[in-house]
């Protein structure tokens, strides 16, 4: 029997900030135990903003002249980072490159490990989206550039790009989720969904009730 109860969508917020990036080395992603690790969470600070890449289309099979079947489909997973600098260290992790006498050498072979990534978005009723994408890498636009600072007024504020290319984890297919804090069980906290989501990217709030 069809569910016919009215459904009731809480008024959307306008989305007004966003910070804690957060990063997590992936060490294993077993499709054979259906499960993932990840290592110690390294925050990334100065974020500007981040723009999802992922693009939704549909694609018509055409037969007995009409449309016959409607695929659904998301390409272009992942998002672009804009961060006031991407520092040194940082440069280096993200893109496997090797750390020399404090700087950075950018060979020709390098090895970008995977990594997952969760952030924080802030609504304007003061609230979160919290976000995480389980298993992808970066690449980075050089961060040797620059523009000479003006001799009058104020100088351009120059940030640095980075894009986030994700793939679906091997241990159970899955790209990303995101979850408002005001859906939360009622026996899970605000702080407590802010501490594990940036400590731990298989963590559920069910989990805690169980």
């Amino acid at each position: 029997m069809a569910d016919n109860t009215p459904k009731t969508i809480s008024k959307p917020m306008p989305r007004k900030g966003v910070d804690m990036y957060t990063i997590f080395k992936v060490l294993t992603d077993d499709p054979d135990k259906g499960t993932a690790t990840y290592g110690a969470a390294v925050g990334i600070p100065g974020t500007v903003e981040i723009a999802p890449t992922d693009n939704g289309a549909t694609d018509t099979f055409d037969a007995d002249n009409e449309a016959y079947i409607i695929e659904d489909y998301i390409e272009k997973m992942g998002h672009e980072l804009t961060n006031a600098d991407i520092p040194p260290e940082v440069d280096a992790m993200l893109r496997g490159l090797e750390l020399k006498d404090g700087g950075v050498e950018v060979g020709k072979n390098n090895n970008a490990p995977y990594f997952g990534v969760a952030w924080r978005i802030t609504l304007a009723d003061g609230t979160y989206r919290l976000v995480r994408y389980y298993k992808g890498k970066y690449g980075f636009s050089s961060p040797v550039g620059a523009k000479t600072k003006p001799s009058q007024g104020a100088a351009d504020k120059q940030t640095a790009a980075a894009t986030y290319t994700a793939v679906p984890r091997d241990c159970d297919d899955k790209y990303y989720y995101y979850l408002d804090t005001k859906n939360l069980p009622e026996n899970v906290t605000v702080e407590t969904a802010l501490e594990k989501w940036f400590t731990d990217l298989n963590w559920y709030p069910l989990s805690a009730t169980e």
